[in-house]
């Protein structure tokens, strides 16, 4: 740390050491991000996070970012000088104040200052808090069925999702569509403790189940035999099984021709599963995984585009393998079905000069579908306004919908472009780059296709493709990405998504993300 000791001496420090957060090169226009264009208006002091009057967040450190109005001020905050790029906006990474951030900038004679204070801590209660509420085992396991929902997997999201432990905070094992069927031996914290064989519980959230009357612990059935339903765009797998629960898992590796189906409290029936009739199928058997759970492992001719996993109103167990469209590697785009969906409303990240997420994403998302159009996509947006879907509150629904805008209309492909922001307290000079996120591995090769071109334009640090318990990507009918090309808070990053020009060559790095994806899975 450098003691501040005048204003004279913090000057020196800022010309010669480049102020508190290390400089970021600009590289030409021909790649990269365009350089910043210099902006000499009257000195105008506007934070645009964090916001006046919030929470003091608990951590040592954190961002703080905006504008100042002219590209040759200085600024400090709180007494420590900080970059201020052409265009007068500004990043910086600085100790939490006690109660207010101060902002003085100067432009020769003239100086403006601002202040953004923390709301006071609230004053102590008058009465200690209730304690948590301890976990209840009921007395007799009770019957209990997933009935909170609308529709099942055949939609794409709106299932009751399980956790392996009493908390929604991590990420989901099992996604049980309507119709599930379970022992509930307990509820914590609005969750029921959902048994589905003798080793294996999950917690579920207690509005998406309905609980019935006394019943015995879990016993094993017997599967019925499986039976294989050709169709013109997917082929059928049909397990009876009265509604048990199950996981589907597909190979993690590149391009996956595995699939397996774990169902509990069932027992495989005598003899290997008759799995002839439909050629995107090569064979499959039966495995005992553990006791009470059986798994189905089904190998495939073709790279796994997607499924559906829902019940017949008898209980029986469907799983709804989508067959790969047909790509022609010299138009690999002709008569492909794409969803793009620009990220947000509602909630999203914003830049320092006040671009928000929303806008941003829906400049890079229409060009993108005009560029697809050309190349004969055939291509669905879930917005071209600065409207939502279906709600500006509730994200929630928003992202249901959207998952279910493209399964309805069939897609083959859920592209969402995004731009990416940080969380309270991280140091946005020491993490940041383009990444693609995804969450099956039927969407791995499309995230890394799309990262190869997306990195060589951003030409930022390169993140990679990797996992994350997102909405937009648990949809498993078709491959789907979220792309995070950019950090909206860099004032270099935000400049280039006001850049028409950069903008441009974003959309047709995404084009040809995708193209190569489809070349790879050409036949």
């Amino acid at each position: 740390m450098i003691q501040l000791v005048t204003r004279t001496a913090l000057v020196l420090v800022a010309l010669l050491l480049g102020a508190c957060a290390p400089r970021l090169t600009t590289p030409s226009p021909a790649v990269g991000l365009p350089p910043v264009p210099r902006v000499e208006g009257s000195l105008d002091i506007r934070v645009q996070y964090p916001s006046a009057g919030v929470a003091r967040p608990r951590v040592d450190s954190t961002f703080i970012f905006g504008s100042v109005g002219n590209g040759r001020a200085t600024l400090f905050i709180n007494e420590a000088p900080v970059q201020v790029a052409p265009n007068g906006a500004f990043l910086a990474y600085l100790p939490v104040p006690a109660t207010a951030w101060e902002l003085t900038a100067q432009l020769g004679d003239q100086v403006a200052r601002s202040t953004v204070a923390y709301r006071p801590p609230a004053p102590p209660a008058a009465t200690p808090p209730a304690p948590a509420p301890a976990p209840v085992t009921f007395p007799v396991p009770l019957a209990g069925a997933v009935t909170g929902l609308s529709d099942t997997l055949a939609t794409g999201s709106d299932v009751a999702r399980g956790y392996p432990v009493a908390s929604t905070e991590g990420s989901p094992r099992w996604f049980l569509p309507r119709g599930t069927r379970f022992t509930a031996v307990g509820t914590h914290r609005g969750l029921v403790q959902a048994r589905f064989d003798e080793r294996t519980t999950a917690w579920i959230p207690e509005n998406q189940v309905t609980l019935g009357a006394a019943t015995a612990s879990p016993t094993t059935r017997t599967a019925g035999a499986v039976v294989v339903r050709p169709a013109a765009e997917h082929a059928d797998i049909r397990i009876p099984v009265g509604g048990a629960a199950f996981l589907v898992r597909a190979d993690t590796g590149s391009a996956p021709r595995a699939l397996s189906v774990t169902l509990y409290g069932v027992a495989a029936p005598a003899g290997a599963p008759n799995l002839t009739g439909d050629p995107l199928l090569t064979g499959g058997s039966w495995a005992t995984e553990s006791a009470g759970a059986t798994r189905l492992d089904l190998r495939l001719a073709r790279p796994l585009w997607g499924y559906k996993a829902f019940y017949d109103t008898d209980g029986t167990l469907v799983l709804r393998l989508r067959r790969p469209p047909t790509v022609d590697p010299s138009q690999p785009l002709r008569g492909i079905r794409i969803v793009v969906d620009p990220g947000h409303p509602p909630g999203g990240a914003i830049g320092p000069t006040g671009l928000t997420e929303a806008e941003a994403n829906l400049a890079v998302g229409l060009r993108l579908a005009a560029m697809l159009r050309a190349r004969g996509a055939e291509v669905l947006m879930t917005r071209t306004t600065a409207a939502p879907l279906v709600s500006a509150t509730n994200t929630a629904a928003e992202l249901g919908a959207r998952v279910n805008f493209a399964v309805r209309n069939n897609a083959h492909l859920l592209v969402a472009p995004h731009n990416n922001a940080f969380g309270e307290g991280q140091n946005p000079f020491t993490r940041y780059g383009t990444e693609m996120l995804y969450y099956h591995p039927h969407s791995v090769d499309l995230a890394r296709a799309l990262q190869r071109e997306i990195v060589d334009i951003t030409r930022i640090p390169n993140l990679g493709a990797r996992f994350q318990n997102i909405a937009i990507g648990r949809v498993t009918w078709m491959p789907s990405v979220i792309t995070e090309s950019l950090f909206m808070m860099f004032p270099e990053q935000e400049n280039a998504l006001r850049d028409p020009g950069f903008l441009e060559r974003l959309a047709a790095a995404h084009v040809r993300g995708i193209e190569a994806f489809l070349r790879e899975r050409a036949p």
